[in-house]
């Protein structure tokens, strides 16, 4: 399949990225926890025991099909978003729209040609049934464990779980240090993974100070100056000046 003609020009006009927030708002709306470069996903969302996975490209083309038919192996809800066609009866929007059912996949459009960028859902994966396999449990275990979102479509770091609490970490150690592993879960609210993390210190931001004691080093001191804007460290700098 040839790049679909529906979206011709648009890639020096928007980004991936666009279509986030239009389709992060729909599905917000709808209930779901959304979640933004989950496991190689553009976006995951969560509701209840419903798991939807969307891929998005500004062009309807074979690497989108085929994008979206390896996530069918965690869920049967998988959609893939494009572009708004000019018009609902461009030839190969109908065809991909088309092919898309026949693969059992939803398709979801969005306005990012209108003032009001709003995304639509046109139709959805039918005869559903959830997946409980290691796949869809990583991915849900995963959005479960953010705090903060990343944004979808774009090529920035992705704030994993493990590295959300990491800076989390980072964070308590910058008020609060010196602090062991039981002090930061009992008082902190920290996860049961915390000796691990402090022990690993896979991102150089702990030292050891004492017997199972830690405080922030330098490197990691250095972390939280030069990334003081990003959300992640405002989030957990403000939760942890507070009291647990």
């Amino acid at each position: 399949m040839a790049q679909c003609g529906i979206v011709c020009g648009m890639k020096n006009l928007y980004k991936e990225a666009d279509m986030y927030p239009p389709i992060r708002q729909l599905l917000q709306e709808q209930g779901f926890t959304v979640r933004g470069e989950v496991k190689g996903c553009d976006i995951a969302a969560v509701k209840d025991d419903a798991l939807w996975l969307i891929e998005m490209k500004l062009t309807a083309n074979l690497k989108l099909l085929f994008q979206a038919v390896e996530k069918q192996t965690s869920t049967d809800w998988v959609f893939v978003a494009i572009p708004r066609p000019r018009s609902a009866r461009d030839k190969h929007y109908t065809q991909f729209s088309r092919l898309l059912k026949r693969l059992n996949i939803g398709l979801i459009t969005v306005a990012l040609d209108s003032p009001r960028r709003v995304a639509d859902i046109i139709h959805f994966p039918t005869g559903n049934d959830e997946k409980n396999n290691a796949a869809s449990r990583k991915i849900k275990r995963e959005i479960a464990g953010r705090s903060v979102d990343t944004h979808g479509g774009t090529q920035q770091k992705v704030n994993t779980a493990y590295r959300e609490r990491c800076v989390r970490i980072a964070t308590l150690l910058e008020i609060h240090a010196p602090v062991n592993a039981p002090e930061l879960m009992k008082t902190h609210g920290c996860e049961a993974d915390t000796y691990n993390i402090l022990r690993a210190n896979n991102y150089g931001w702990y030292e050891k100070v004492g017997r199972g004691v830690y405080a922030l080093s330098d490197k990691g001191r250095t972390y939280l100056q030069d990334n003081a804007a990003e959300n992640l460290v405002i989030f957990y700098r403000m939760r942890a000046a507070q009291k647990f």
